[in-house]
Formats: structure tokens, sequence, C-alpha cells
């Protein structure tokens, strides 16, 4: 009722008392409240003393609720002075990521992190989506003339310096990773991730538009915990990438986004849908001991030397029709799956380029023997090999909750 008025809410809570009291005489009386008898020779007596209790009970209810709703008052006060207090740290940290010195702008995203962890609740996201926005503008210095003021190109461009600000980039995505660093441990109860933050410090619960932004240092985000959609649409990693035993809770967006190092996703987990479609491998692309729960996109995506799924366990369909193989020095490149998991279906047709396939232990999924699941496209199939490419073979996967295992046969 804080927000009703202050004598509306009195009568409320007096009107309650009131019918309170009269249904505890009535459970003491075991008879209607309405006939209850009074003492002939003691009912004025009985009168006052029932009035003056009501009396006594409305005032005793008025008193409370005036002070509830002056520490409501208070607290609200409270509540906006330290939202105010809050808001003028978070715009100077802001102010000193506008900076052009670098040491300034590093000094603003300690700011921002040390406000995310005291404050936390929504200060956490809002942080994230600071940082986020930092890293996708332009963060290149341009060059100065002798008298200081920017060189423009013979179209009027700004003429970039080649400082692409990576201190305060790494100082960044440092942050990032040790907050969503979350504790995991393997079946056996073993610490497999170390967690350096407290768990309300932790950040996985964020979201993160990182899309078209441009990483110029290397990017470690090994281990990290993503519990919403992080978007890296069209991000461009101009050095290594390094997302090895990433977890993903849901859907991981990578379309587009161009990887001109050597990309790991070793060990990564992808329990929502992982979107590769459009996406641009320049160096070797590592997906070794990766899980790909409900669906892996492939779709159209470039490799220029080739890609690894050693080991990896595809639960849901793989995608990987119009995939195009460019090849450095005339050499295309291998995709290797040796020892990969198929459990549903899977699509190579369409595969541009001529990259050698490897499919040593590969395994495929008996259930889809001879249906349209599987589409080989470019892949060659013997005829010796029951319908499958070289060195795969087929398997009865269990049913979840089977305990009992599949064996695996040609």
């Amino acid at each position: 009722m804080g927000g009703l008025p202050l004598f509306a809410a009195i009568a409320i809570w007096a009107v309650l008392g009131i019918i309170a009291f009269l249904l505890a005489m009535w459970w003491l009386g075991r008879v209607p409240f309405w006939q209850l008898k009074l003492d002939p020779e003691k009912q004025a007596e009985n009168i006052v003393k029932i009035a003056l209790t009501l009396v006594g009970g409305v005032g005793a209810v008025a008193y409370l609720v005036i002070k509830y709703q002056e520490r409501q008052q208070a607290g609200r006060a409270e509540k906006r002075e330290k939202d105010r207090a809050v808001d003028t740290k978070v715009q100077d940290a802001i102010n000193q990521l506008g900076s052009d010195k670098a040491s300034t702008r590093i000094a603003g995203v300690y700011a921002l992190t040390d406000i995310a962890d005291r404050y936390k609740d929504s200060y956490r996201q809002r942080v994230a989506d600071i940082l986020c926005g930092y890293l996708r503008s332009d963060r290149a210095n341009y060059a100065l003339d002798e008298l200081g003021q920017p060189v423009k190109n013979a179209y009027g461009h700004l003429v970039k310096s080649g400082d692409s600000d990576e201190a305060v980039e790494s100082t960044i995505l440092s942050v990032m990773r040790d907050r969503l660093r979350k504790e995991r441990k393997d079946e056996t109860g073993e610490t497999i991730v170390r967690q350096t933050v407290d768990d309300d410090q932790l950040w996985c619960a964020c979201t993160f538009d990182l899309h078209e932004a441009t990483f110029h240092g290397a990017v470690d985000l090994t281990h990290s915990t993503f519990e919403c959609v992080p978007c890296f649409r069209g991000t461009k990693f101009e050095r290594r990438a390094n997302f090895g035993g990433a977890h993903f809770a849901g859907y991981a967006d990578f379309r587009g986004a161009h990887f001109a190092g050597y990309a790991d996703f070793g060990g990564a987990h992808f329990a929502g849908g992982a979107v590769f479609v459009d996406a641009t491998f320049a160096r070797y692309a590592d997906f070794s001991w990766a899980t790909f729960a409900c669906g892996a996109y492939f779709g159209w995506a470039t490799f220029a030397c080739g890609a690894y799924f050693g080991w990896a366990d595809f639960t849901g369909v793989a995608d990987f029709g119009g995939a195009r193989f460019t090849g450095v020095a005339g050499f295309t490149g291998v995709m290797d799956f040796g020892w990969a998991e198929f459990r549903g279906g899977a699509a190579f047709s369409g595969i541009q380029g001529q990259p050698s396939f490897g499919f040593e232990k590969c395994k495929f999924n008996r259930e889809f023997r001879g249906a349209d699941a599987y589409t080989w496209g470019p892949i060659p199939i013997p005829e010796d090999n029951d319908g499958l490419p070289a060195g795969a073979v087929w398997k009865d996967f269990p049913e979840e909750g089977d305990k009992d295992g599949g064996a695996t046969n040609r």
C-alpha cells in the first residue's frame, strides 16, 4: 500500500484491524460475532472498553503506517542519492574513456569495473554495454601534421596513424575474461575452471554485443561462460582468437565474423545453435573436442588453411553446405573429422574448392542409414564402405537415458 494516500492506507488498515478483532472474538467464543451478548449489568462498561480498544488499535495502525511510509520515503531518497552518486562516477569513467591518453582510458576501464563489482545488480550489464560500445567504436588514432591538425588524404578522409589502442583493448578483454570464468567441475568433482572473482561479480549473465567490432590484438576468452546470447556478428579478429573450452549456454552468433589469425574453439561447448555462416577463417580453424548440442552451421564459410573437427560431437544438424576452401599458395587445406560423432544429419553439398577430407574412425548415426539425412557433395564415397566416406563407420547411438550404450559396427 506504499503508493496509496496516507488517509486511505490508514482507513484500510483500520478496517482490516476491526475485522481481525471481531474474528478473534468469534473464534474465542465459538459463536458468530453478531450474536455475542454482553452482560446487561456491565454493558456500558464493556462498550467503553471495546471502543477504547478499537480507537487504540486504529491509532496504533495509523502510527505504524505513518512510520512505515516515512521509512519508505527515506529509503527512496537514499536510493536516489546513491543512484545519483553512482551515475556521476559512471559519467566520470566514460569521460576518461574519451581521453586522448591511453593511460587515462585504461583508468576509465578499471573505474567502470569497480562500479560493476561494488554496486552489482543492473550496473554489471550497464558497464558491459559501455565497454562493448567502446570496442565497437573506431579506436584508431589519426596522424597529425606539424601544427597538430588531423591529416587528410586526397579524398578528404582522415589518415590513421597505425596506433590501434591495443593496450586499452587488452585491458577490457582481461577484465571480461576474469568475470566470465565461472567455476566448473568435471564429473569427478575436480575443478577444471577456477573462478577468480566472487559469484556476485561474475558477468556470465550479461549480454555482449560486439557485432562488427575489430580486435587489433589477440583475444583470449578461454573457458568463458556465456549464459546469454553473445553477438560476434561481423566481428573482425586481426590476430589469434582463443575461445578454447568456452561454454555458450545459448545461441552463439558468429555470422560473417572474420578470423585473420588462428581460430581456436577446441573443447568449446555450444548448448544452443553455433552459427558461423559466411564466417572467414584466414588461418587454421580448430574445433577439436567441441560439442554442438543444437546444430552447427558453417554454410558458405570460407576456410583458407583447413579446419580440424577431430573428436567433435554433433548432436544436432551439421551444415557445411556451400563452404569455400580458397587455399594458400595453391594448397586448399584439410577438413578433418577424425573420431568425430554425427548424431544428427549433416550436409556437405555445394562445398567449393578441393580440400582433402579426413573421416578416420568418424561415426555416423545408423538410424539415418539409407535416408537423406547425409548429403556428401564433393566427398568421395567408396563402394566398399557401406555408403560412408573412407574411414567412417556407422554407430548405434544410445537413446537419451539408455545406459547400455551402443555398438560400433561397419
